[in-house]
């Protein structure tokens, strides 16, 4: 039987030696680079995400004070009383709440005339 060709090959096709490897592998390369690139960008894009301008968007939003929120939530629950909250409100340095809120219901100032027990 005579010399068996691959289907790339014929009669008289010279082999070019270890350099014909190669070449045939630079495309299965040519796509590892390109796939690797590809996750690199999808990676360094995704970790940090960019500000599209200068001033475009909302404002970030403040840092969260959780010592604050369950001061108010336990306020709105009726746990605490508004002196009590509002003591605490400055000492945790959160706004102040003011004054009171309803003129209808004024402070009363203490009864000096009663005589004191003792």
């Amino acid at each position: 039987m005579g010399q068996h060709y691959a289907p790339w090959q014929g009669p008289g096709v010279e082999h070019h030696g270890a350099w014909w490897g190669i070449v045939h592998l630079l495309p299965f390369v040519m796509l590892l680079v390109l796939i690797g690139v590809v996750i690199w960008a999808v990676v360094r894009f995704t970790a940090r995400p960019m500000p599209l301008s200068a001033g475009a968007g909302p404002a970030p939003l403040p840092p969260r004070d959780t010592a604050v929120e369950e001061l108010r939530i336990r306020y709105a629950r009726g746990e605490l009383e508004r002196e009590d909250f509002a003591q605490r409100m400055r000492d945790l340095g959160g706004t102040d709440i003011g004054g009171r809120a309803s003129p209808i219901d004024p402070p009363v100032p203490p009864d000096d005339s009663t005589p004191a027990s003792g």
